[in-house]
């Protein structure tokens, strides 16, 4: 008869004991055997940390609530900022039409809500008392613009709107139309521009935009063109705003023998009428410049007030 070992039911036990407890290491103590179980593998892991929900990680980021009456069923004022609120365009619903400048100070009052924009940031303040703009028009008087606290904080915005309803019926226009990325003119519409403006050689295109202007589902190509004086760099032949529509094209604005170049910032709606004005800057060849907004007519342009910082 054979001989059956002694050790054989131990191995049977401890292959036993090891199959059931993955991980698990044996010992035999006294002729048993215990399962000593690894500390590592019996542990939980731990649960995660809290998170802080006033963190920056975690915090939700939520735009401004944009809601509220927009003309022509209210009032709205738009300002250029440069230091303070500078007045450029309104709507005054009780004469239901289109003003500028001192005018538009009717439409708000100190403690008011305004609407701060700038490319990266958007901001919610109370207007102020009245206080000159870094390029105040005159230079001398009561100032006709108005102070913010996150201006005179030194925040920089580009524009400003009271209501902040407001803020829905203004398209700004992209940097990249006035960049490297800005679509190309072809020759044809080159020249029908240089024919416009009445002056011969090449022209340099500063911006083109693309943007649906009266509300009819088909855009429009803005565009802002100069040139230098051949005979003074420091002052251009001609430079100019002008509006392709249905592939005719009208003049907006333009000077000859000055210094300003023009830039389309926005697109407004200041009357609810889905015909949209043109909010543009200025920038001179000595370092000045301002801000103005332009009715469009089916010939052209009209501007609203003055520039501003007396340009």
């Amino acid at each position: 008869m054979p001989r059956t070992s002694l050790l054989a039911p131990l191995t049977l036990t401890l292959a036993l004991a090891s199959t059931a407890c993955p991980g698990a290491e044996t010992k035999k103590t006294d002729g048993k055997v215990e399962a000593k179980t690894d500390p590592k593998a019996a542990t939980p892991p731990a649960d995660e940390p809290k998170r802080d929900p006033g963190t920056s990680l975690d915090k939700a980021v939520t735009a401004i609530d944009l809601a509220g009456p927009v003309p022509p069923e209210a009032s709205a004022v738009f300002f250029a900022v440069d230091g303070a609120l500078i007045p450029v365009g309104c709507y005054l619903h009780d004469k239901k039409k289109i003003g500028s400048g001192k005018d538009c100070l009717k439409v708000v009052k100190a403690g008011d809500e305004v609407y701060l924009k700038s490319k990266d940031s958007e901001n919610l303040d109370k207007i102020g008392a009245p206080k000159a703009a870094m390029c105040e028009v005159g230079g001398a008087g009561d100032p006709t613009s108005l102070s913010v606290a996150a201006v005179d904080a030194g925040a920089t915005f580009d524009f400003a709107v009271a209501p902040k309803s407001f803020a829905r019926q203004i398209v700004v226009i992209p940097e990249e139309s006035w960049s490297d990325k800005k679509p190309t003119l072809t020759a044809e519409e080159t020249a029908a521009i240089a024919g416009i403006a009445k002056v011969e050689g090449e022209l340099t295109v500063r911006q083109v935009a693309i943007q649906d202007l009266d509300g009819d589902g088909t855009p429009e190509k803005i565009v802002s063109v100069a040139q230098i004086n051949p005979k003074d760099s420091e002052r251009l032949s001609v430079s100019g705003v002008y509006v392709q529509r249905g592939g005719a094209w009208t003049t907006v604005e333009t000077t000859k023998n000055d210094t300003l170049s023009y830039t389309v910032r926005a697109a407004i709606d200041l009357d609810g009428d889905r015909k949209h004005e043109l909010w543009i800057n200025s920038v001179s060849t000595e370092g000045g410049g301002g801000d103005r907004i332009y009715q469009l007519t089916a010939t052209g342009g009209t501007g609203l007030g003055k520039w501003t910082c007396g340009t």
